[in-house]
């Protein structure tokens, strides 16, 4: 069987693994619109002990020696954008180039990939093909940015091109998706500069679909009854607290989830990288009931100064598991010197584990 989303939830619903308090309300110190576990700290998931992966830098659950930015996951499979090295000899990096940030001069288009679930270890995947690449004339050269829905037996791969956000449909996770329309659901007019990016689509509270997104240093959200035509209703709003010494400059790549709460209102859960004067990158997350107003939680997600495009899973109602893709330092004799970055997968409750259920002693 594979170690995966169904496994786990089976592990979950024999409480196999522990939640990290008894009730699913505030911990303390919750805004009124996050009372679910998933809006405090996470923890990345121990290697091998957890992810039974061996031989990989940390908790890396994606590795990949062409260059990477983030990922998603949507059942059995991550979707994600890749493009592989140019031919030797590389460009040189220079010497201002941003830390984190990818040296795309030395790539390859990009180009959206789907990666199936590995049977061995939690979570893992393996890399796999690319299920779109840039042909019409509004993408541009490359295609980026996937996140993936599913919705009355259709698969729905929302993606960001140099002309806007467009939109492809597949019979299933695993099928082959054919864009819809002829040009992008969100064209540049519905961002600040250029043109919106990394598209993050959910159910909001009245049951349209919301889609938030990367408009030049703000998120803004649109709306559409169908998932297919949107209206772009402007920048959410977000009260929160006084982020310290190094202030937030912006607030980018959105990754939403739809809850309800144990009384059963729905709310929309937005987790997004909080960009530093000191060029940190921390992940936060803030609630809303109506899908624009929201209201941050306090807590820093994890502690580090680099992590980038959050992408939730909910595995109930009690545990959420928190993609995000982190830098590593790469030695291989193509990639040397260039900047590359890895998936990991975190868990919050923190203290929800995914280790192996011991056994019955009496047995």
């Amino acid at each position: 069987m594979k170690r995966g989303l169904v496994a786990v939830a089976g592990l979950l619903a024999l409480g196999l693994i522990a939640p990290a308090c008894s009730t699913i309300g505030d911990p303390g110190g919750m805004p009124e619109a996050l009372p679910h576990g998933g809006t405090g700290a996470f923890r990345v998931l121990e290697a091998p002990e957890e992810t039974g992966l061996r031989g990989t830098p940390g908790a890396a659950l994606l590795l990949l020696e062409d260059a990477f930015v983030g990922a998603m996951v949507q059942g059995d499979f991550v979707f994600f954008t890749s493009a592989p090295p140019v031919e030797e000899p590389l460009p040189m990096v220079p010497e201002d180039h941003p830390a984190g940030e990818i040296f795309w001069p030395a790539f390859e288009a990009r180009r959206i990939h789907r990666g199936a679930r590995r049977d061995d270890g939690f979570g893992a995947f393996e890399g796999g093909g690319a299920i779109l690449t840039a042909e019409a004339a509004w993408e541009g050269e490359e295609v980026f940015d996937p996140w993936v829905v599913e919705d009355g037996g259709v698969a729905r791969l929302y993606y960001a091109a140099d002309g806007g956000i467009g939109v492809a449909e597949a019979p299933s996770l695993d099928g082959a998706f054919t864009r819809v329309g002829d040009g992008p659901v969100l064209g540049p007019e519905a961002a600040a500069t250029g043109a919106p990016t990394r598209p993050s689509v959910v159910r909001g509270p009245e049951g349209d679909w919301l889609m938030y997104y990367d408009a030049g240093g703000e998120i803004r959200v649109a709306r559409s009854s169908d998932g297919l035509a949107f209206t772009p209703l402007g920048p959410i709003t977000v009260e929160g607290m006084d982020l310290g010494e190094s202030p937030e400059l912006e607030r980018a790549h959105p990754g939403a989830l739809a809850v309800t709460t144990p009384a059963g209102r729905p709310l929309v859960r937005l987790y997004f990288e909080s960009i530093r004067e000191d060029g940190a990158h921390k992940l936060y997350v803030a609630g809303s009931f109506d899908g624009v107003a929201f209201e941050r939680h306090e807590v820093e997600l994890l502690e580090s100064v680099d992590l980038r495009y959050p992408a939730p899973v909910a595995l109930d109602e009690r545990v959420t598991l928190l993609y995000a893709s982190t830098r590593f330092n790469s030695v291989g004799r193509i990639t040397r010197g260039l900047q590359k970055r890895a998936l990991i997968v975190s868990v919050a409750p923190l203290s929800t584990s995914f280790l192996p259920p011991e056994e019955d002693e009496a047995e």
